[in-house]
């Protein structure tokens, strides 16, 4: 007989089962720490809180004149003057211009917000504060907004611009007429 047939008969060999049962409660453990970690994320992020009406539809919002008010009231950006400029293009644009002066080098204009109900032009325009070593010189802004009025009929329009009323009129329907063509 072979020696080396010999000696690996002598040896015995043992096999044994690797045990996962710990390995799969760390994996479990890490899966639950991961879900934790974007839920807290998600709620800190407003993921899952309930959707305003202009999220929900930009183009014909719901909203009451008392919604609208206290907004106005919270920080609303002071305005000194606010006109309403008529552009000669077609189809026809009306742009507001709001200029104003702020209080202070930390006090900064939020983008305008603009809803529209019926004939009523809602324009909020509010101001955030940002920064602890401020200048207190006064600060001039203007913002110039378009409203959008692609698509209005003819008719006269109220502008509501943090609760100083304008108004404009449209002479004409505002809307692009593709029919021009049509009996050639």
């Amino acid at each position: 007989m072979d020696p080396e047939f010999k000696n690996r008969e002598q040896e015995s060999f043992t096999i044994r089962e690797q045990d996962n049962s710990s390995h799969s409660v760390w994996y479990i453990f890490i899966i639950l720490l991961l879900l934790l970690l974007v839920g807290w994320y998600g709620y800190t992020s407003g993921w899952f809180g309930a959707r305003t009406s202009s999220e929900l539809d930009t183009t014909a919002p719901t909203f009451s004149e008392e919604d609208f008010g206290e907004r106005v009231v919270n920080n609303s950006a002071p305005i000194d003057s606010v006109e309403i400029r008529t552009l000669e293009t077609f189809p026809v644009q009306q742009v507001v211009v709001i200029k104003g002066t702020l209080p202070n080098g930390c006090t900064y204009v939020n983008e305008p917000i603009q809803l529209r109900d019926g004939n009523i032009f809602y324009v909020t325009l509010d101001t955030y504060i940002e920064g602890e070593i401020c200048t207190e010189a006064l600060v001039p802004y203007e913002k110039q907004i378009v409203l959008n009025t692609l698509n209005l009929p003819a008719g006269v329009y109220i502008v509501n611009v943090n609760g100083r009323e304008l108004s404009f009129e449209l002479e004409s329907d505002n809307a692009l007429d593709f029919s021009a063509g049509e009996d050639k």
